[in-house]
């Protein structure tokens, strides 16, 4: 009887170890199976191409503000990246964000915009108020020695500072008739460019290169080759409501034209070609400017000053 039992106990215990066996060869094989089968991705949604007129700021030209935070965004919430030429536009990547009051003024930026996802590049163009001054050479004995300055990055627009005295209203823009035009403003340190002589007309802006020279901005016997950098405290009788504005200008001196470095003549040109003017001249278009001037410096504008032609 005893004998029967045990036989029996050892066949039940086969039995059982055989079907957990199968069991688990069972579960093995399946999982198998299934981490070889491919994997279905997700149908990626086609949103169609990008428009390129979601792209816009609310303006096309934007004005420093002293008592503002001043940053602006796109008029839709876009996703990609954000992009601006030439150098000076304080833009966030990410959100197209810009800081007007921390951006270069008186120039005119193209800012492009490259959706997520795509190689579509889109572009809008806008102008940070205030005033340039155009990379050049002033030969001093050929009577040519005012550097005029250009506003809002258009040499063809007018100064905001002048009055034609007619009484439209047609020339203040809706300013403040209390606000006026002052160059050579006192900095916040109270930096005075007139101390380091530089001849500046505190109604127009204009620089007068050779009352520069003979104030003895570059010494009683001007070095040849000679460099003075300066910064021009501004204000202006426009939409900026006469902010305090700058521009930092970079003067040279040379006693005759060959004396000037043809490295310095070539970057001069290539300054110049940088510029996104308000009028388009035909000098050099846009394509050519993007892939030859990716990043162009416009600042500080470059005047160099030559005694001689010869």
């Amino acid at each position: 009887m005893w004998l029967h039992s045990d036989n029996q106990f050892r066949q039940t215990s086969k039995a059982g170890f055989m079907k957990n066996l199968y069991k688990f060869l069972v579960v093995v094989f399946s999982w198998t199976i299934l981490s070889c089968e491919p994997k279905i991705e997700p149908e990626k949604q086609d949103l169609g191409p990008f428009d390129c007129a979601n792209l816009s700021y609310s303006d096309t030209i934007f004005y420093i503000n002293e008592n503002l935070d001043n940053k602006i965004i796109p008029v839709k919430s876009l996703n990609g990246t954000f992009s601006a030429i030439p150098d000076g536009l304080v833009i966030n990547e990410s959100t197209g964000e810009i800081d007007i009051n921390k951006s270069e003024t008186g120039l005119k930026y193209r800012i492009s915009f490259m959706p997520s996802g795509s190689d579509l590049s889109c572009t809008f163009d806008l102008i940070i108020g205030g005033i340039n001054y155009l990379d050049k050479v002033y030969i001093i004995d050929q009577n040519d020695f005012l550097a005029l300055p250009v506003f809002n990055s258009n040499r063809d627009v007018l100064s905001p500072c002048d009055d034609d005295d007619d009484d439209d209203d047609d020339d203040d823009d809706g300013d403040d008739d209390d606000i006026v035009c002052k160059f050579g403003e006192l900095g916040p340190n109270n930096e005075d460019i007139s101390k380091l002589g530089i001849e500046v007309n505190n109604s127009t802006g204009i620089i007068d290169l050779r009352k520069t020279l003979e104030n003895g901005a570059f010494g009683s016997e001007p070095v040849n080759g000679s460099e003075l950098d300066a910064r021009l405290y501004y204000r202006l009788q426009d939409r900026s409501l006469g902010a305090l504005n700058a521009i930092d200008l970079k003067i040279f001196y040379f006693a005759t034209l060959a004396d000037v470095p043809q490295s310095l003549l070539d970057e001069i040109d290539q300054k110049n070609a940088g510029l996104l003017e308000g009028v388009n001249r035909g000098k050099i278009s846009n394509a050519r400017l993007k892939a030859e001037n990716p990043k162009a410096k416009p600042r500080p504008p470059f005047l160099l000053i030559v005694a001689r032609l010869q």
